[in-house]
């Protein structure tokens, strides 16, 4: 039972923290490896469901529908325990996690579980602190809520933008901003440009050169760390599809209807999309456990945080040690699986008495995609660009999609994209007022509750 302590149990607790990438797989290779070991396994998460993060951007241009990116983490692990809800506190010298979870946040229960061994699979929050406005005003296309609002506000923009007759306010309404030129910033604004473009054909008063995308990297070139020829091919795809590429610039701060620079430019816009990357999670920041410069738990060859014989972390909330280089290996997908592999085989030997063993990977590469059928791939030194890298792309990420299911969907779903134009519909999805508050218009139609 999750109230008993250490020792209270038959079998000790594993509780991970965390349902993405560095939990899920965590929980996924232990019970693999616990499987004739008595043990438990609990993943704490605030949703049910784990997101694949790297097809994200799809779906802001509608080449996935969103659900099928997205995998039940029950199903994925029918072996551990789900508990969805909010963490609200971290004990380390009881072992004691706290959470609260129910349906309604006014009446939610509280919740401890003991451990035995705790993984710190929180993952990292937007660092939207580097720059004045831009955690009140921007978009965050990394959170699947974010993205899929974002997706619905562009649809927003064009049909207002059709209607509207003031120029300086339709030219406001049709400039997007896009604030990062790493990876995941590159792909959104590919994204924003596909869906903007091929939608602009299904209205009668708006043309491709209505659209003023900006694309602000701070750099003097996009996507580091990549190759060098990567990023200038990168850039040149992009400029020859209408984005206006800023390099060596940076935003000084996001208003309402405004991005300034720091030259003191001034771009009015409707619609901002951040892209800065991510810090740790605020419940990491206040543990006492050793961290480095970014706040990022300190971790040795074994994932096991420094001083901690039963605390470990991995993913964007750790600092894993590279043992060729000394640096960190890179917070990525690729690398947190990875992680998770060698963190469970560890723990898994501490419960049997084993040896541990320390992670050692070369990464694969990185692949980015640049929309219209293209992208950028670096595997191990061997470069690829335009179609043949588009292909890489689909084909690894197709290849590493939990579940048969749904990678047949997402398959299906990029067919339709290239045989069909996009889908328009805005579903404005909030939470809806309760009955007793709705006009009676609303709450009672013809036939609705009438004898």
């Amino acid at each position: 039972m999750e109230w008993l302590r250490p020792g209270e149990r038959q079998a000790p607790r594993i509780v991970i923290l965390g349902g993405g990438f560095a939990g899920v797989y965590t929980a996924f290779e232990l019970q693999k490896r616990l499987r004739r070991t008595p043990a438990e396994i609990a993943i704490v998460n605030r949703e049910n469901f784990f997101v694949f993060y790297p097809l994200i951007p799809e779906i802001v241009s509608g080449a996935i529908e969103t659900e099928h990116i997205l995998n039940p983490i029950r199903l994925l692990v029918p072996r551990a325990t789900l508990y969805v809800g909010e963490i609200t506190g971290i004990d380390l010298a009881e072992q004691r996690v706290d959470i609260r979870h129910g349906l309604y946040r006014h009446r939610q229960q509280p919740r401890s579980l003991y451990y035995d061994h705790l993984v710190l699979a929180l993952g990292g929050v937007p660092n939207v602190g580097l720059v004045p406005g831009l955690g009140e005003y921007a978009f965050d296309v990394q959170r699947l809520s974010h993205a899929f609002a974002l997706r619905n506000h562009l649809i927003d923009i064009l049909e207002q933008g059709d209607i509207e007759t003031d120029p300086v306010a339709k030219a406001r309404l049709l400039t997007v901003v896009v604030v990062g030129g790493g990876a995941n910033g590159v792909e959104v604004v590919a994204e924003v440009t596909d869906l903007l473009y091929d939608a602009a054909k299904h209205y009668r008063h708006l043309s491709t050169d209505d659209f003023r995308i900006v694309l602000v990297h701070g750099g003097d070139r996009l996507i580091p760390d990549l190759p060098e020829n990567l990023g200038r091919f990168a850039e040149q795809q992009l400029r020859s599809r209408g984005v206006e590429v800023i390099l060596g610039r940076r935003v000084a701060s996001v208003e309402p209807t405004a991005v300034r620079l720091d030259d003191g430019t001034v771009i009015e816009t409707e619609t901002v999309v951040g892209s800065v990357g991510v810090m740790p999670n605020p419940l990491v920041r206040d543990l006492p456990l050793p961290k480095d410069e970014r706040g990022r738990l300190i971790v040795d060859e074994y994932m096991a945080v420094e001083g901690q014989d039963n605390v470990w972390a991995l993913g964007d909330n750790a600092r894993v040690p590279d043992p060729t280089t000394g640096q960190p290996y890179p917070q990525t997908a690729q690398h947190a699986i990875r992680e998770a592999r060698v963190l469970a085989h560890n723990v898994a030997a501490r419960l049997r008495g084993r040896s541990p063993k320390p992670i050692a990977y070369r990464t694969l590469g990185q692949m980015v995609a640049l929309g219209h059928r293209s992208a950028v791939v670096n595997l191990r030194g061997w470069t690829f660009s335009g179609f043949p890298a588009w292909w890489l792309f689909r084909t690894y990420y197709l290849s590493q999609l939990p579940r048969w299911e749904k990678r047949l969907r997402v398959t299906l779903d990029w067919t339709l994209d290239l045989l069909f134009p996009p889908t328009l519909v805005q579903l404005k999805v909030g939470q809806p007022a309760p009955m007793a508050d709705r006009p009676a218009r609303e709450a009672v139609r013809a036939g609705d509750g009438e004898g």
